[in-house]
């Protein structure tokens, strides 16, 4: 997320993103092997990607408008 301006891509390149969705699946596994079968664990976990306007808004941030 970027948090200057949430519409605007986020700063995190693929492989922190692939990071990211990794220790987010390792986490949700630890917890619910912590909690048990008794406890159900709805998890609404969406992969983050690196945004493809990334490039383009990196190169001029204050001029960058969605297309």
């Amino acid at each position: 997320m970027n948090w200057d301006y949430p519409p605007d891509p986020g700063p995190w390149r693929a492989a922190e993103c692939h990071d990211f969705n990794e220790a987010v699946r390792q986490a949700l596994s630890r917890l619910r092997t912590e909690l048990g079968p008794a406890w159900q664990i709805h998890d609404e976990f969406y992969a983050l990607h690196e945004d493809p306007d990334l490039d383009r808004y990196l190169a001029d941030p204050a001029a960058f408008v969605r297309t």
